[in-house]
């Protein structure tokens, strides 16, 4: 059994430790079932060898009982933290985010990956909040949206990329996928949207609402090109992709994406991604 270091990160299911030179070990926690060490290991090696922007993986090890990935240890902090530290850079930062995010979606079909739509269905099946209705609901609207064939990240927020000296380096692949690039930006989006009820994003700590929004906005405007679909079929990825987060359990405030479900994404609704695109048109050209 090997013995981990100093805590460098504390994430929502797992924790991070130092792991001897030049390298961390990420160890699950008891609640995290047994395969998923195992999982990420390979999904993060398999898009790596694409030439995406992940870390190396090193070896899978035994720790407190319980396989733990030891990764590569990039030098430098989150691209949050970054933000954290200046905020007047958001939008730069939001900028670079999505060049991040392009680098994913055009980096090709690794074979260890699986297709974003059986996931999303596993977590839709999941749902306590729904009726057999409204699942049902989630479940058809999923199967009539497009497959897609990129390489989705499936988490990718500031939180997620370490600003590294050689460029970022984004982490925590376990929800990597292939499927419709859009599925994976609307995800993005919910990640940093600044929801006017929401006051603690467990991702991103001591978030500031207009922080988020310059983030946000200036994400968006970056990937208006990927967004740039038909009305109704924007609107029913953004409420399908929040039904599937609801699955999670990771917000501290669910009524925002419950509202997005439950609205359908339909435009005219001051939190959907559609109502922001519509009324920045002009702004972002």
């Amino acid at each position: 059994m090997s013995r981990p270091g100093q805590l460098v990160a504390v994430g929502r299911t797992s924790d991070v430790y130092a792991f001897g030179p030049g390298a961390v070990v990420k160890v699950p926690r008891p609640s995290v079932p047994a395969h998923w060490a195992a999982d990420e290991a390979e999904f993060t090696a398999s898009v790596r060898d694409l030439g995406a922007p992940a870390p190396a993986v090193l070896d899978v090890v035994e720790v407190q009982g319980r396989d733990a990935i030891v990764f590569e240890r990039v030098r430098g902090p989150s691209m949050w933290e970054l933000v954290l530290d200046g905020p007047q850079n958001a939008a730069a930062f939001g900028k670079e985010l999505a060049d991040v995010h392009r680098q994913i979606l055009r980096a090709g079909l690794p074979v260890a990956v699986s297709g974003l739509v059986g996931r999303m269905r596993r977590k839709i099946i999941e749902i306590k909040q729904f009726s057999e209705a409204e699942r049902d609901r989630a479940l058809h609207t999923l199967e009539g949206l497009p497959r897609g064939a990129a390489l989705l990240h499936g988490d990718l927020h500031p939180g997620n990329v370490l600003m590294s000296p050689v460029g970022p380096v984004a982490i925590d692949w376990f929800d990597a996928a292939i499927g419709h690039p859009v599925a994976d930006v609307v995800r993005s989006s919910l990640l940093i949207r600044p929801f006017d009820s929401v006051v603690d994003r467990p991702h991103m700590p001591r978030a500031a609402r207009p922080v988020l929004r310059e983030l946000h906005e200036s994400y968006v405007s970056a990937m208006h090109d990927v967004l740039s679909l038909p009305r109704d079929e924007l609107c029913r990825w953004e409420a399908v992709v929040a039904a599937s987060r609801l699955a999670e359990e990771a917000e501290t405030d669910e009524s925002p994406l419950l509202a997005l479900w439950q609205a359908g994404g339909k435009s005219g609704d001051p939190s959907s991604l559609e109502s922001l695109l519509a009324g920045g048109v002009s702004r972002w050209g």
